[in-house]
């Protein structure tokens, strides 16, 4: 009834013109959906033996998190990097005042546990060195602790491990939607451009059946 409704609207010698790209379009964006959605999807395998199939991303899950691991620590951050950053911080402007802060409080409140009788007869260039004589000691032992913490670090810190167990806990749902918050458009573009080039296909094939006939 229907392709008869179509007949009595539309010429005959138009049909191919119609219906092939709109045919070809359809089944390019369902080619396209379908395997954006297979990326994910089965998370098991399904089907029998030779026909089982499975999501691209389970069923790769542990390759993807090894090249990812390998990636991070060879071209994004590796575990020296980690280290000289630990070293730095333990030995930089900002530690060093805090613990001079610490260092003369302290200071005070020793001197004030004495009593303001012993406090008034020391001399304040004494109460002096002894500040910076801790000062010295402490900072040469920050120093002494930031080089071991680099050393350790380096030599103990596995970071592609590390980096590979994390992808390995991830949830598989959680990291469905992560990817498809961030490349939504861009799988939906994938989608879209199947139509398109099915729409094209099928001009090409209503093209080709008129140079037929």
């Amino acid at each position: 009834m229907f392709l008869a409704l179509l007949n009595d609207v539309i010429p005959v010698e138009w049909m191919p013109w119609i219906v092939f790209p709109l045919v070809g379009a359809l089944i390019g964006w369902t080619t396209n959906w379908l395997a954006v959605k297979m990326l994910f999807r089965p998370r098991t395998p399904r089907g029998l033996w030779p026909l089982r199939f499975q999501g691209v991303v389970p069923r790769r899950h542990k390759d993807l998190a090894d090249n990812i691991a390998e990636t991070v620590q060879e071209e994004l951050i590796s575990a020296d990097d980690i280290a000289q950053l630990v070293q730095k911080l333990a030995t930089s402007d900002a530690i060093r005042d805090k613990l001079k802060h610490r260092i003369d409080r302290l200071i005070e409140e020793q001197l004030e546990s004495f009593g303001p009788m012993v406090s008034a007869f020391l001399p304040s260039d004494l109460v002096d060195k002894i500040r910076n004589r801790i000062e010295k000691e402490v900072f040469s032992f920050v120093d002494e602790l930031g080089h071991d913490l680099h050393g350790t670090l380096g030599q103990q810190l596995d970071l592609k491990q590390k980096v590979r167990d994390r992808i390995l806990a991830f949830e598989l749902d959680q990291m469905e939607r992560l990817v498809l918050r961030v490349a939504k458009k861009e799988l939906r573009h994938i989608e879209i451009l199947g139509g398109v080039l099915g729409f094209f296909v099928g001009l090409v094939e209503a093209g080709l059946l008129q140079l037929w006939n």
